[in-house]
């Protein structure tokens, strides 16, 4: 998969992904704008309950209210019938001296009182005369007794019925007929009765007057009025009073998104999955293609290291088969020490391979064994020396551990050694010095290896432990390899439970520290 193809895939999964993004936001606003209109829907009829009951409460008082006026009514006619009955004529004959007469002067008005508007009686007297009465004369002479006392309950029970009729205003205000604290006690019935549980504000604004007359909390009075629902009072006979109920929920949009918390979090959490899915893709893609390239120069360097001994090989066995070639002692063993030599760096090359198949497989069976390392690195040293000091360099041991014996797999930490030693020496330009150093450190050995190579940047610092990887030179086969040193290295350090790790800057050079643990308690 060219490069090309892998762009083309990442932009039609991005588009795809944004259009399903789009998709799930559109469907998220229409879900909320549903519940917020299923909502809506629930303060109405909750709304309606509410004012159902309290035109239910209204009846109920004008129903005892006109009871208790009907049985004062017909305590006059029976007063009316006894004092017939008494004077032998009806009561309201004025020639008999019969007639009541009643006078009351009221004064009503508007008060602004426990933040909200009442209508209050500034002030109120009444008079009734009647027969028998001091301020009323007597035609009839012969009024007895019985009778005044007939008058005089006539006129209480009067004054009674008068009073009924002019202790209210003709028409009564809303906040006559409702208090707020029986308001909000409805309201939050009705609204726990449909399932809602949000913080309200409430307010009953009167048109005609155009003030609000009732109000829970004053401070939202403007909110009430800009946001507020609205629904009118009392109007069931038919009759508006110009009197509506506000309703107004401070924090609707949290509720609601409380409420669809659940829905919204399996949404988020899909969307976050299927973008996390895309971006595990998209670099499983590019790692793909990057392990390819790897694998791809792992091929082209193997054939190359391979065809180097192969072909050496191959012309000093035909020049050993010609028979025109002098067969002296000295060319047969130049050309046999040729092809030894050559069949040793064969012999390195197949290890290397079989160090890829360790790493493949991720399993290894270590032989852990008493270690000297001094022993094993003084045994690398005296081999890797030759080929420093070809090079016009040195390699310096500074065995300083007291103890450096540990439990280990002797051959692949000689294995372990032997890579570093070999990457230290190859990548060092010129005249190659190199150092090894050993202490004791936290009941284990810390191994340091510090050459004048041409050091590692930072950002390939992360990487030169992957399989494959290779610091890039410029030049493939500038520095033979396989990339396969160091990801041995880290993979044999960490069987042994051990840890690695480099210090080292683009021109001075690098320093591998290894520590291995002594493996014995």
């Amino acid at each position: 998969m060219n490069k090309r193809h892998i762009i083309l895939i990442t932009a039609l999964v991005g588009v795809a992904l944004i259009i399903l993004t789009g998709i799930q936001t559109y469907w998220i606003r229409s879900a909320v704008k549903l519940r917020e209109a299923g909502f809506q829907r629930s303060v109405a009829e909750a709304m309606g309950d509410v004012m159902s009951r309290l035109e239910k409460a209204e009846m109920s008082r004008q129903m005892k209210k006109n009871k208790e006026y009907n049985n004062l009514l017909r305590a006059i006619d029976s007063l009316d019938y006894l004092i017939f009955q008494e004077t032998g004529r009806m009561p309201d004959d004025e020639q008999a001296g019969g007639s009541f007469n009643y006078q009351r002067q009221q004064e009503w008005g508007e008060v602004f009182e426990d933040n909200q508007w009442k209508l209050v009686k500034k002030s109120d007297s009444a008079r009734i005369n009647f027969p028998g009465s001091d301020s009323m004369p007597i035609v009839r002479s012969d009024l007895s007794e019985r009778a005044r006392q007939l008058n005089r309950k006539k006129a209480f029970l009067l004054n009674q019925v008068f009073d009924e009729m002019f202790n209210s205003p003709f028409t009564p205000n809303i906040e006559s007929r409702v208090t707020k604290g029986q308001l909000d006690t409805l309201i939050n019935m009705a609204l726990k009765a449909k399932g809602i549980n949000a913080e309200y504000e409430f307010g009953v604004f009167s048109e005609g007057r155009n003030i609000m007359v009732l109000e829970k909390n004053a401070s939202f009075r403007k909110t009430l009025m800009d946001e507020g629902l609205f629904f009118p009072m009392f109007a069931g006979n038919g009759y508006p009073t110009g009197d509506y109920l506000l309703i107004q929920f401070p924090k609707q949009t949290r509720y609601l998104v409380l409420q669809m918390s659940g829905m919204l979090m399996i949404s988020g959490g899909l969307m976050l999955l299927i973008v996390i899915a895309f971006a595990v893709v998209i670099i499983a893609i590019f790692r793909q293609k990057k392990l390819s390239e790897m694998k791809n120069d792992f091929i082209n360097n193997m054939t190359h290291e391979f065809k180097t001994p192969i072909s050496t090989v191959s012309l000093a066995c035909e020049v050993l088969n010609d028979p025109d070639v002098p067969k002296t002692e000295d060319l047969l063993h130049s050309y046999i020490d040729i092809i030894s030599q050559e069949n040793k760096r064969l012999g390195v090359l197949a290890e290397k391979i079989l160090q890829t198949a360790i790493l493949e497989k991720g399993q290894l069976n270590l032989r852990k064994e008493r270690t000297d390392l001094h022993e094993v690195i003084s045994d690398i040293v005296r081999k890797i020396a030759i080929q420093v000091q070809i090079r016009d360099g040195s390699i310096t041991p500074l065995l300083n551990a007291q103890n450096p014996v540990i439990l280990a797999d002797r051959v692949h930490v000689t294995n372990m050694i032997n890579n570093l030693l070999d990457n230290a020496n190859k990548y060092t330009p010129k005249k190659p010095l190199i150092t090894i150093a050993t202490e004791n450190r936290n009941n284990g050995l810390l191994i340091s290896i510090t050459d004048n190579g041409t050091g590692i940047s930072k950002a390939n610092q992360k990487k030169i432990f992957d399989k494959l990887y290779r610091v890039p030179t410029g030049d493939v086969h500038n520095v033979k390899g396989f990339g396969l040193g160091l990801s041995y290295v880290k993979f044999i350090v960490e069987k042994h439970e051990g840890e690695v790790s480099v210090e080292s800057e683009p021109g001075k050079g690098s320093t591998f520290r290894v520590w291995l643990p002594s493996g014995e308690k």
